[in-house]
C-alpha cells in the first residue's frame, strides 16, 4: 500500500511538471523592446536642433539652429568582436548649405543592452527587457561618474513634429532643480524607428535673480527619417 502511495504520489508530481512546461511552451516570447533601437545599415534620420549657450564669461547668450543626420552607413566588428554599425553624422547650417560630414561614432546592440560610442565615449542608452521604471548606469563602461537612467511612459503616445507614434517609451537621464541650477536631460524612443527626441538642459542660475548664467540648452526634434 505504501509502494502504491509513493507510485502514485510521483506520477501527480510528474504531470504537475509536464502541464506547467507546456502551459510555459505556449506563452508568447517576451517583448524585450528591441524595436526601439532597431537600426540598420542604409537607415537615416534628421533632426532639428535648436540649442542655446549661456556664457557667464562673456555675458553673452548664444543661440544657433541647424540640422543633423544621422547615417548609419555599415557594419563592422569592434575591438570585443561585437557586431557594431558605424554612424556617420552629417550636419547642415542653414536651408542653403550643403550637408557636410561633422564626425562618425558607432553603436552596438546586445541581448542586454544598446550602446553607442560618441566621440570615444561609450554610453548605455538603453537596456533589454525595456519595462517601466527599471534604472541603469549610463557610464558604465566610461571613466566618467555614473549616471542612472531610467524608463517612464513605456508603450505611450507621443507626437513630435509632423510624426504620431502608437508607442515610445521615455529615458530619464537627470532631473534636478533648485536655486542655483536646473538639469533635464531626457530622450524618447519609439518603435521601430529610434530616437525621435532628445531634450539636454543643464544650466546655472544666479541665486539672487534667478536668471541663468551659465550652460546649455538644446533639443533635437525628429523631421525625416527612412532608408537610402
Amino acid at each position: 500500500m505504501k509502494n502504491l502511495k509513493y507510485i502514485s504520489l510521483i506520477l501527480i508530481v510528474s504531470l504537475l511538471i509536464l502541464g506547467s512546461c507546456k502551459k510555459d511552451s505556449d506563452l508568447p516570447p517576451e517583448d524585450m523592446g528591441y524595436c526601439y533601437f532597431p537600426y540598420e545599415p542604409g537607415d537615416y534620420l534628421i533632426y532639428d536642433v535648436d540649442s542655446t549657450y549661456y556664457d557667464d564669461f562673456f555675458d553673452t547668450t548664444y543661440h544657433l539652429s541647424f540640422q543633423i543626420k544621422e547615417y548609419y552607413e555599415s557594419y563592422f566588428y569592434d575591438s570585443q568582436g561585437r557586431l557594431s554599425i558605424r554612424i556617420e553624422r552629417w550636419y547642415k547650417m542653414t536651408d542653403t548649405t550643403d550637408w557636410y560630414l561633422r564626425d562618425v561614432w558607432y553603436s552596438c546592440k546586445t541581448p542586454a543592452f544598446a550602446e553607442r560610442t560618441e566621440e570615444n565615449i561609450r554610453i548605455t542608452r538603453l537596456i533589454f527587457p525595456v519595462q517601466n521604471h527599471s534604472e541603469w548606469d549610463g557610464n558604465a563602461f566610461n571613466i566618467y561618474d555614473s549616471e542612472y537612467f531610467e524608463y517612464d511612459d513605456m508603450d505611450e503616445p507621443y507626437s513630435v513634429g509632423s510624426f504620431n507614434f502608437d508607442s515610445t517609451v521615455t529615458v530619464i537621464q537627470d532631473i534636478s532643480s533648485n536655486l542655483i541650477e536646473d538639469i533635464y536631460k531626457s530622450e524618447i524612443y519609439a518603435r521601430n524607428v529610434g530616437l525621435v527626441y532628445k531634450k539636454y538642459r543643464d544650466v546655472t542660475k544666479n541665486f539672487v535673480s534667478g536668471s541663468i548664467e551659465s550652460g546649455t540648452d538644446f533639443t533635437w526634434t525628429l523631421v525625416e527619417y527612412g532608408q537610402e
